[in-house]
């Protein structure tokens, strides 16, 4: 009754055309709040996650009794590994039969979805590893309003399955100098360093035949594809690394630096090297491979961990 008094005494100081028009806006708010619930409700009904699952066959048509094939297969083996194969009768055999279908019915239940026991393309993606999603596409903003089928951001495959075990996809594109293209074929083994300096070996898996021009160095080169041994951590994808072909490898090689190297009047070339007690001797040596400012040496009276003079 108090209430019923406060609204009176409030109303008694408008006028009968100023109440309509209060009761109209209100009559109107709450039209407009019934049907954004009404557009929210239906937009939520119209709207299901794309569930990713691994494999290797993209999903190419709706799935349900009746069909088999490599997508199904897929379909079993993941339905299995979310703990949904418990069905009598339910096997991974490629075949969408009943017990295929209460699995993917007791999914759906689980997930929220409509329990039809069909599955298609708006409903999974297959995928063929573990994946990293990238940047959204150019011009994609929040609240915009896009085509169906429309790219939202790229997907980038960083592990797939080798011989029943995962194994990485990432990849370098490196230029080799077309001076150097001798030095390459596909299956070389390669150092990458990253940039925090660290190495993991790469294989060359392919070899573009047209030669481009390296915009760096302003010299011909050719593309190649290097398959990383391992997974480089994911903050590095899309970084600059270095890449380093060995030509040749010497076991167990005595190297010092070239500068060490004194020429013999009679020829050839000698190192001074220091004594234990301090003394100094030429010993001849004869030599082999110069790589970035080193060189091998070989001779008798050599060993690993002797002290030579290197002129300043």
């Amino acid at each position: 009754l108090a209430a019923d008094d406060a609204l009176a005494d409030l109303m008694a100081g408008h006028s009968s055309e100023e109440i309509e028009a209060l009761e109209a806006s209100v009559a109107s708010a709450e039209a407009s709040v019934a049907s954004a619930e009404a557009d929210l409700a239906e937009l939520g009904a119209g709207q299901n996650s794309l569930i990713v699952m691994y494999g290797s066959t993209p999903v190419y048509r709706t799935m349900k009794v009746g069909l088999s094939g490599e997508d199904v297969r897929q379909l079993e083996e993941n339905l299995a590994e979310f703990g949904h194969g418990d069905e009598d009768g339910f096997t991974v055999d490629g075949v969408f039969d009943e017990a295929t279908g209460e699995a993917v019915r007791g999914w759906q239940a689980a997930g929220g979805q409509d329990p039809d026991g069909m599955v298609g393309v708006a409903d999974i993606l297959f995928v063929a590893g573990p994946v990293r999603v990238g940047s959204w596409s150019q011009g994609i903003e929040v609240g915009q309003q896009l085509a169906s089928g429309t790219a939202l951001a790229t997907l980038t495959v960083i592990q797939a399955p080798v011989d029943g075990q995962m194994s990485t996809t990432q990849r370098v594109i490196a230029s080799v100098p077309l001076s150097d293209r001798d030095l390459v074929s596909e299956g070389t083994i390669v150092n990458v360093e990253l940039p925090d300096d660290t190495d993991i070996a790469g294989t060359l898996t392919s070899i573009n035949p047209s030669p481009v021009l390296d915009e760096q160095t302003g010299e011909n080169a050719v593309e190649v594809t290097i398959l990383l041994a391992e997974p480089a951590s994911e903050v590095w994808i899309g970084a600059t690394v270095d890449v380093e072909i060995t030509e040749t490898l010497i076991e167990d090689a005595l190297v010092v630096p070239a500068t060490a190297l004194l020429a013999l009047v009679e020829g050839g070339y000698a190192l001074e090297v220091v004594a234990v007690d301090g003394s100094l001797r030429l010993i001849g040596v004869e030599t082999g491979l110069f790589v970035d400012g080193d060189v091998e040496v070989r001779s008798p009276e050599l060993s690993a961990g002797m002290s030579v003079v290197v002129p300043r």
